[in-house]
């Protein structure tokens, strides 16, 4: 039984060993996650300042197209109105 006892202290002391070792080891990957993310910091800002200017250029562009369009209606509906006066002069 005593044999028994010292096995099972034996495996235990190995298990917490295996677990401080896993320990330390995500500890010190943890300080390469942060060197990683650190070194693409000024990839993610680049990104950031192009998506903002797409959005501006998008939303400068959408201005401009609503604007052609509400003047294009005018101009069709202006037409519309011109045609039905003429074709009304020439049944005169």
């Amino acid at each position: 039984m005593h044999d028994l006892s010292n096995w099972v202290q034996v495996f235990a002391g190995a298990i917490s060993t295996l677990i401080a070792a896993v320990a330390v080891s995500h500890k010190t990957n943890r300080a390469d996650y942060d060197a990683i993310i650190n070194e693409h910091k000024s990839e993610r800002d680049e990104l950031k300042k192009e998506r903002d200017e797409l959005k501006k250029s998008y939303y400068e562009e959408r201005e401009l197209r609503i604007r052609a369009e509400t003047e294009a209606l005018e101009f069709k509906t202006k037409c519309k109105i011109l045609s039905k006066e003429v074709k009304r002069k020439n049944e005169h």
